[in-house]
């Protein structure tokens, strides 16, 4: 049984030319055997050759089936047409049956409807010659019951095999759906993380290296400067309680309909700025908002993907350039196809602190190229010539939005 487990392992496993040929040596044998007179005592040798030679014709194409379903079939097809002609013709008695099956199977299964269909049409002639051969001996009386079981045996034979052909097509077509279905899910879920993580970055990271930006910031004048301190503590507890409202809220969403909640619940937009802005410039910036144009509608994504761009720059202006640095936030609404640029700039020239950059994640613009491509705008980053640093983009208004969906 391990032995004859084993065999078939192997055969499972091998290629599908190998195991259709091992298929169509399996089937020869049987098929000689009920449908010619191969193995009748008064049939000679030369007769038997002749016989088993035209059979292996038919059935060597078999081992293509799955490569070529449409010409195996007919080739297999002209090959029983011939058996049958020839037969008629007394140069042997042979009808092909299985390998004409085998081939009508594999149409059906991998072949479309239309040529599923003609498959099925085109096996009536060689079927109906083979109720003409099986006829040929019956008396007449007995002609008519005969006709219609033998007609009926090859109809209806045929008629399965086509039939769990189809069967077979169909659910490997809804495996596939299924696997494709999956596949999707799956990179949704993929995509719900990576969104959640850039979320969470936001939220976290920025808040705490305001935070600490302004402790360091009290540290340093804690003796000489009561007052800053106080401002400072003031900043850092409301830089906390925004950041805990941030993530009650982005729990709410993960844990109930996110598409309502997030529609529905509060977020953050370009309205939000000015507490941004007093974070960082407790925090020793010198922020400034420069905004040119009429403002116009933002859908809830951009919106928000706006105030993440702009927070994002202004925390790694104070990480980075540090305390007194020069930075400018430009707002510009003039952009072409009604799009608004937006541009965060500085300098350089704050107090340099090397510890700042045990602040950085790595992650914060490489999260913002993937929020601005998500909302259909576009990104760019880098050092200016006066040793500051620039991040720009350009996102779409409500109304950029509404004439793409029109064109």
């Amino acid at each position: 049984m391990t032995g004859t487990q084993g065999a078939l392992g192997r055969l499972y496993r091998a290629a599908p030319a190998v195991q259709d040929s091992v298929l169509a040596t399996a089937l020869l044998l049987p098929d000689l055997f009920l449908f010619s007179d191969f193995a009748l005592p008064h049939v000679g040798l030369a007769d038997r050759l002749v016989t088993v030679g035209y059979a292996v014709l038919g059935y060597a194409a078999l081992s293509a089936r799955r490569r070529a379903p449409r010409a195996v079939f007919g080739y297999v097809w002209a090959h029983a047409l011939g058996g049958e002609l020839l037969t008629a013709a007394g140069m042997f008695d042979y009808s092909p049956t299985l390998a004409l099956l085998v081939a009508l199977y594999t149409v059906a299964a991998l072949g479309n409807a239309r040529w599923a269909g003609l498959a099925l049409a085109s096996v009536t002639v060689p079927v109906a010659l083979s109720v003409r051969a099986a006829l040929a001996d019956v008396p007449a009386e007995e002609r008519l019951t005969s006709l219609i079981g033998v007609a009926c045996f090859y109809g209806l034979l045929n008629l399965e095999v086509w039939a769990v052909g189809r069967w077979a097509r169909a659910g490997r077509a809804a495996a596939l759906r299924d696997r494709l279905a999956l596949a999707r899910a799956q990179e949704e879920v993929l995509s719900e993380r990576a969104r959640t993580a850039r979320e969470l970055h936001d939220i976290v990271a920025n808040a705490v290296t305001v935070m600490v930006l302004q402790a360091g910031g009290a540290r340093r004048v804690l003796r000489t400067d009561p007052d800053r301190v106080e401002q400072a503590l003031d900043q850092i507890e409301s830089s906390g309680r925004t950041a805990v409202a941030e993530l009650r809220h982005m729990l709410l969403v993960l844990r109930t309909d996110g598409e309502r909640f997030a529609a529905e619940g509060p977020g953050f937009g370009l309205a939000d700025l000015d507490p941004l802005l007093n974070g960082v410039r407790q925090a020793g910036l010198d922020a400034q908002v420069e905004v040119t144009g009429v403002p116009a509608v933002l859908t809830r994504s951009v919106d928000l993907t706006a105030y993440r761009l702009v927070q994002e720059a202004l925390t790694n202006a104070a990480k980075h350039a540090g305390p007194g640095a020069a930075t400018v936030v430009r707002l510009d609404w003039h952009g072409s196809g009604g799009r608004l640029r937006i541009e965060v700039g500085d300098d350089g020239r704050g107090i340099p602190a090397t510890a700042r950059s045990e602040l950085s994640t790595g992650h914060g613009l490489m999260g913002l190229r993937e929020r601005v491509a998500g909302c259909g705008g576009t990104f760019d980053a880098g050092p200016t010539g006066d040793g500051g640093f620039r991040v720009a983009a350009t996102l779409p208004t409500q109304g950029h939005f509404r004439q793409e969906a029109a064109s």
